[in-house]
């Protein structure tokens, strides 16, 4: 199957599309001009199939940029200096790549295996909950013989976070959650079947949010939601995010329905802690994609 790709109108980078959250271009960082959630906008009801499928014919329409007046001749080597006195862009360059290359080790340090980087590109920079990278260990938990999820930190059951009376209408219910201990990244997993007498209103479910969401004095602000389809389960994805203890968060939220069956997977984590950005996008894709990612 060809690979498909939305090339950025700003530098030209084909920028490879795995998921509906592609919105960013991997090679200037800028926004990309017909990315899927700004696209299904005009589209509605369109699926992300549908989407994929006119890439190629958009990719033409990218008019080509011009090249810059000065070029750097073909055969200058990279750094015009010496080793010993390099240039200003060289020095910025080396910290870059040595930057990058230290994250890298400290994520394989913290798992079993090596973990594929996927989903954002940016640099690292510490935070002040960096602490957790000493709890990380990635492990991959069934969540239904179809579904399987990617994690950084090991799930376990946990106390539900489900309206009480939702309890008096659901079978074989299981709560699971995975976070860290500075509550700067967390999983909350609900699974249930539904009472083949009573209908839990679609409403009801997709409104349910983790604990951090539900906290008091929390403001959760909403984006614009889409409807996919994931290994045969209605999804309905929402994104958005909320500020809890003076922190800003980042959420998404999906609400997965079949026949009786109904799922919610819940992801939190702070927005500016760039490697949590990348876990959540490890997550995510173990979820849309369905395979192992580490």
């Amino acid at each position: 199957m060809a690979t498909n790709y939305l090339i950025c109108d700003n530098c030209q980078h084909k920028n490879t599309v795995t998921s509906e959250r592609i919105v960013f271009c991997k090679g200037c960082q800028k926004k990309l001009a017909n990315n899927y959630l700004d696209w299904k906008k005009s589209k509605f009801n369109s699926s992300f199939e549908t989407y994929v499928d006119g890439l190629n014919e958009y990719n033409e329409s990218v008019p080509k940029k011009t090249v810059l007046e000065n070029p750097i001749p073909k055969k200058n080597p990279v750094f015009k200096t010496s080793i010993s006195s390099p240039s200003k862009t060289s020095l910025i360059f080396i910290a870059t790549v040595f930057i990058q290359l230290l994250i890298a080790a400290v994520i394989i340090q913290s798992t079993d295996e090596s973990i594929t980087t996927v989903g954002r590109k940016s640099s690292y920079q510490p935070s002040l909950t960096s602490n957790y990278l000493d709890e990380v260990k990635w492990g991959t938990y069934p969540i239904t013989q179809t579904l399987s999820l990617s994690v950084p930190f090991e799930l376990n059951e946990s106390e539900s976070v489900l309206p009480c009376y939702m309890e008096n209408y659901i079978t074989n219910h299981k709560s699971s959650k995975a976070e860290s201990s500075s509550q700067s990244f967390s999983l909350t997993v609900e699974k249930m079947n539904f009472d083949e007498l009573y209908k839990i209103q679609n409403s009801d479910f997709v409104s349910l949010n983790d604990a951090y969401m539900n906290s008091p004095e929390v403001h959760v602000l909403k984006e614009e939601g889409l409807h996919t389809i994931i290994k045969g389960y209605k999804t309905y994805v929402e994104h958005g995010s909320y500020i809890k203890d003076g922190n800003e968060y980042l959420y998404e939220n999906y609400t997965l329905t079949k026949g009786d069956e109904g799922i919610k997977i819940i992801l939190s984590y702070l927005k500016h802690d760039d490697l949590l950005c990348k876990y959540a996008d490890i997550v995510t894709l173990s979820l849309l994609n369905n395979k192992q990612v580490i």
